[in-house]
């Protein structure tokens, strides 16, 4: 992916969306997961959703289960600098994100901290204690089915 965003003007309630494609396997490739499909829901939150999609950052057969991806890396630097094109990242589920406890939790912080939002597609969860506790519980979840 080339690192550019569109830049206009936008409405101060206007929120500008990435998406975060992730496959780990040719299987995935070739099911519900593959990249186009992911693309396909994430577009259509974002439109439901009032969001201007601006970019997308594609990841193929690389693990979640640390952050030693190269798009992740940028897509996370590109969220907390002082220029950030973006308000809110897609996932079509916390799996495609991260499958470490500890590091989605840390880079969950880290995002919230330069107020953008990660948005899963198939998992919505608010803010809440009780959607925290549950998103804790699914990342839970997504580590142990990645061994």
């Amino acid at each position: 992916m080339t690192d550019q965003f569109e830049q206009r003007r936008l409405e101060p309630t206007e929120l500008r969306a990435v998406g975060y494609y992730r496959v780990s396997s040719d299987k995935q490739l070739e099911r519900d997961l593959s990249v186009p499909d992911q693309r396909r829901q994430t577009e259509e939150l974002c439109k439901a959703r009032g969001w201007r999609y601006v970019g997308e950052y594609v990841e193929a057969g690389l693990t979640a289960t640390d952050d030693n991806r190269p798009e992740f890396q940028l897509m996370m630097e590109r969220a907390t600098d002082t220029h950030r094109p973006f308000d809110v990242i897609v996932v079509h589920s916390f799996s495609r994100f991260m499958r470490e406890t500890f590091l989605f939790e840390l880079h969950y912080r880290k995002l919230a901290k330069a107020k953008v939002q990660l948005i899963s597609v198939s998992q919505p969860l608010g803010t809440e204690p009780g959607d925290r506790m549950l998103r804790k519980i699914i990342t839970l979840f997504d580590e142990y089915t990645s061994g």
